[in-house]
């Protein structure tokens, strides 16, 4: 029975079409925009190393500076670090993968 309050609504419910997801992201893009975020951040630009490497599906991203750019990197507290992480993060689940950043201290 249709109840006349709704009645501009169709009589069926009919399920809403969920779209596919879209293919996942490539995971160069991901090092793209660590290695920019980490550019930008620096001074000695030429110094920067990141590398990549996947295990079990998570996608894990060192980080090599110089040690006078260690403290912009990191950050008072590691807030600058945290933000990078958290920026990684939201790119990753995106892309649907994980990623794990560190940094590494010559």
């Amino acid at each position: 029975m249709r109840n006349h309050r709704f009645s501009n609504r169709p009589d069926t419910y009919r399920e809403p079409r969920i779209s596919e997801r879209p293919a996942p992201r490539r995971r160069h893009r991901l090092k793209e925009l660590l290695e920019f975020l980490i550019i930008t951040l620096v001074d000695s630009k030429d110094d920067v190393v990141v590398t990549e490497r996947e295990r079990q599906g998570k996608f894990y991203y060192t980080i090599k500076v110089a040690k006078t750019d260690m403290g912009k990197l990191l950050g008072r507290g590691g807030k600058t670090i945290g933000t990078v992480r958290t920026l990684m993060r939201v790119a990753a689940a995106k892309a649907d993968v994980d990623a794990i950043v560190d940094i590494i201290e010559e």
